[in-house]
């Protein structure tokens, strides 16, 4: 995480300091320009003005901020600044005599919680949490989306479903995976097949695929958690722009109703390691590009979609489905070669271990 840490006063400096020690990821230090003087390093940021004025300017600079203070005072000098909590940093606060660290906001989503134990066990203090599913020891289902990179859609039932967790209600998980989720039981487990099986309560769906959920169970809170685990191999003829490829890889998506959002990666040939539109629609879109050798292609026990004359001209029988297939463990195709204006698309599903 890229982390800050601010103190205010004399013995918070000290804290400041020792947190700087004891994390293993560098953070920058904050503190009013007042003490300047008497303390000379080259990793403190000072800083003139108010406090809130300095929280505007880099709230949304970090992953996660660590106040030395008071909880009333980060309560109030970060309470303008929040928008939401799939965006907001994490924000800790640990007292001047370092016996409490308080996860204070963004708990789950934004590592809060994560950061506050890992904080308490540098120092020796107590990690204080609050968030029920914690205090309870149950499941929370953002956590559970943050720990297999899901999307949560619509986002404004998640607290209808925590709520439901918390308050001892049964919660139906349809899911096409193998996940184990623990054996809480008001969590009722199903595949994706008893979907009109199942009697009427909230409900949570796991799954890259197209799922309707049948009317008893649209009318309670639901959620569908899409993971963000699919490759799309891509081959391509040269000189090929990334406009085209972007056509390509949206039609492509749109075939088995997913979009960008669920695509971790993109996997294509050696050959194809410089092609320039498809670095650029890589770069354009934050998607690590994943070069797979022909070696690899023509060694492994595959079944994929062959063409001759490719075979004839790089020495394999095909790019985008065995790219996206030897991409990552356990991959599953879910969307066969496609073609559009020269690019050639196939989808694969990293499953879960």
């Amino acid at each position: 995480m890229n982390l800050a840490v601010i103190a205010i006063t004399d013995n918070g400096i000290k804290t400041a300091f020792r947190i700087a020690e004891e994390m293993e990821a560098g953070l920058d230090i904050y503190l009013p320009d007042k003490f300047k003087e008497s303390t000379e390093t080259e990793q403190v940021n000072f800083y003139t003005g108010r406090l809130k004025e300095l929280v505007s300017r880099i709230f949304t600079e970090y992953d996660g901020l660590i106040f030395v203070m008071a909880l009333g005072i980060v309560i109030r000098v970060t309470a303008d600044f929040l928008t939401d909590k799939r965006r907001d940093p994490a924000v800790v606060t640990v007292d001047e005599t370092e016996e409490f660290v308080i996860s204070t906001l963004s708990g789950h989503l934004g590592g809060a919680n994560e950061l506050t134990v890992q904080l308490a066990s540098s120092l020796g203090a107590a990690p204080v949490i609050t968030t029920a599913t914690d205090r309870q020891g149950k499941l929370a289902i953002d956590m559970l989306a943050k720990e297999l990179d899901c999307r949560i859609d619509p986002f404004s039932n998640l607290k209808h479903i925590n709520a439901a967790i918390v308050n001892d209600k049964e919660i139906n998980i349809f899911t096409d995976y193998e996940l184990d989720l623990g054996s809480d039981k008001n969590l009722n487990f199903y595949s994706l097949n008893e979907l009109d099986q199942v009697n009427s309560a909230p409900t949570v769906v796991i799954s890259n695929q197209p799922v309707k959920l049948p009317e008893n169970l649209a009318q309670k809170p639901y959620l569908y958690l899409r993971p963000r685990n699919l490759t799309v191999g891509i081959g391509c003829r040269r000189g090929v722009s990334k406009e085209r490829i972007a056509a390509a890889v949206d039609k492509a998506l749109a075939e088995i109703d997913s979009d960008l959002n669920q695509v971790k990666s993109l996997a294509t040939i050696d050959l194809k390691s410089d092609e320039a539109g498809l670095v650029e629609y890589a770069e354009d879109k934050d998607l690590e590009l994943k070069i797979i050798s022909r070696d690899k292609i023509k060694n492994a026990d595959l079944e994929f979609t062959t063409s001759e004359f490719v075979k004839q001209t790089i020495g394999v029988g095909g790019v985008c489905e065995p790219a996206a297939l030897l991409s990552g463990k356990k991959m599953e195709l879910l969307l066969k070669k496609t073609k559009l204006d020269g690019v050639t698309v196939a989808v694969a599903e990293e499953r879960f271990m």
